[in-house]
């Protein structure tokens, strides 16, 4: 089965469902990453720094045991000023060179405008009229930025917990920001597996699944 997790910033792969990932792969899964915002912006402009952090999302995901991953270059905090047509343009090109069976991105209510665009242009080639192939949808949260997230979708991560922080801890630049820290992500998933009576799990909203 191939499995496409669609994510705006480098970390939110491993924060919204790295354990996922771990277990998908364990079950046999080819797992693809596709990050929008790979690039500088007026905010971040050091170049060095962007490569600094791609070469941690690639650590993180050969720890997870990723198939491979995609880097675009939209500006970081800026993609509300990019015309849509072009992230739609790319997110085609990805969701139709790999045809997934499983997409994961962001849920759609977010304090963070990147977010909100990314999960509306992935939309676009969510529709069963445009890619008949997906044949389910599932939304992650970001801790510290979904906003309203009430999952009706749960997975159990008891036995790939470490897995995801080892991937989150990767990312050293991106650690202790707005207190996205390995510690305060555990929590989150303790609370989250507690919801199912479990040890950790990650939970989602189903945007669409067909069986």
């Amino acid at each position: 089965m191939k499995v496409l997790v669609i994510a705006t910033h480098l970390d939110d792969e491993a924060i919204g469902c790295g354990g996922t990932i771990a277990k998908h792969i364990s079950e046999g899964d080819d797992v693809y990453v596709c990050f929008i915002c790979g690039g500088t912006s007026e905010r971040y402009p050091d170049k060095k720094l962007v490569e600094t952090r791609r070469n941690h999302a690639r650590k993180a995901a050969d720890l997870l045991g990723v198939t491979e991953v995609f880097f675009y270059d939209f500006p970081i905090i800026m993609l509300d000023t990019v015309p849509q047509l072009e992230i739609v343009t790319a997110l085609e090109k990805i969701i139709f060179d790999i045809k997934p069976e499983i997409l994961y991105t962001h849920y759609s209510d977010d304090m963070n405008s990147d977010h909100r665009v990314v999960y509306n242009a992935t939309m676009v080639w969510c529709r069963p009229s445009k890619a008949p192939f997906l044949k389910k949808v599932l939304l992650y949260e970001i801790f510290g930025s979904t906003r309203n997230f009430n999952p009706n979708y749960y997975i159990a991560i008891d036995s790939f917990i470490n897995t995801k922080l080892d991937a989150l801890s990767m990312y050293t630049t991106e650690n202790s920001v707005q207190t996205r820290t390995v510690d305060t992500i555990k929590k989150l998933a303790e609370y989250r597996g507690a919801e199912i009576n479990e040890a950790y799990a990650e939970s989602f909203v189903v945007y669409r699944e067909i069986v």
